[in-house]
């Protein structure tokens, strides 16, 4: 991991940029979601390395790495699993609002989905919000307070979707894999986890 101190600046400017792309995404609509997610985790993930370095490294990738991300990958799908199901009996508006993300998947076909996941949306936000934000966030305020600050700000940036479920999964997301980067501290590690649950929730085993 790149231990340089990152510039205060240099992060509110990517979170607004970050509140803008996720507006224009989830609200305005102007582009195809696949698109427009792409570009976003490129552009975010471009500034994050000129700002805060480039942050996978030979040595992040082993045996530990691997199982850890495989594992966490199981684990965090089986949360998602049985959130969904318990969400649906707790709340009226579960079901429309989780079936209006599955929505998405209409608008590429599952090759693309599933290639745009694995290579750029996962390691794109990987870098983002973990590797730069919250490292910053860690530096800044500590470990706990700082990984905490990381989740709420990747949930947050999800309010503008209007989709209180996919705000609450983002948050719960960020938890989970913001927590294996404080204790890990390799962004190869969440990533691998990231990658592979979302294209298992998303493409090959969707929850509804």
């Amino acid at each position: 991991m790149d231990n340089r101190r990152i510039k205060d600046r240099h992060v509110f400017m990517t979170i607004a940029l970050a509140i803008v792309f996720w507006y224009l995404t989830f609200s305005v609509q102007l582009f195809n979601f696949w698109l427009s997610m792409g570009l976003a985790a490129t552009t975010l993930s471009i500034l994050a390395i000129r700002w805060g370095g480039f942050p996978y490294k030979r040595e992040q990738l082993n045996f530990r790495a691997i199982v850890i991300g495989v594992g966490s990958a199981g684990l965090l799908y089986l949360i998602f699993f049985l959130g969904n199901y318990l969400s649906q009996l707790m709340f009226n508006f579960a079901k429309p609002q989780i079936s209006s993300i599955y929505h998405i998947r209409t608008e590429a076909e599952a090759i693309v989905i599933t290639l745009v996941l694995l290579f750029i949306t996962s390691p794109g936000e990987e870098i983002f919000w973990r590797n730069f934000l919250q490292r910053w966030s860690m530096q800044r305020f500590g470990g706990f307070q700082g990984w905490f600050i990381a989740a709420l700000l990747y949930g947050g940036v999800h309010i503008s979707s209007g989709n209180f479920m996919l705000t609450m999964a983002a948050f719960i997301a960020g938890l989970f894999w913001g927590y294996i980067y404080w204790k890990e501290r390799n962004t190869l590690m969440v990533t691998i986890s990231h990658a592979l649950w979302t294209t298992s929730i998303f493409v090959f085993f969707p929850v509804m």
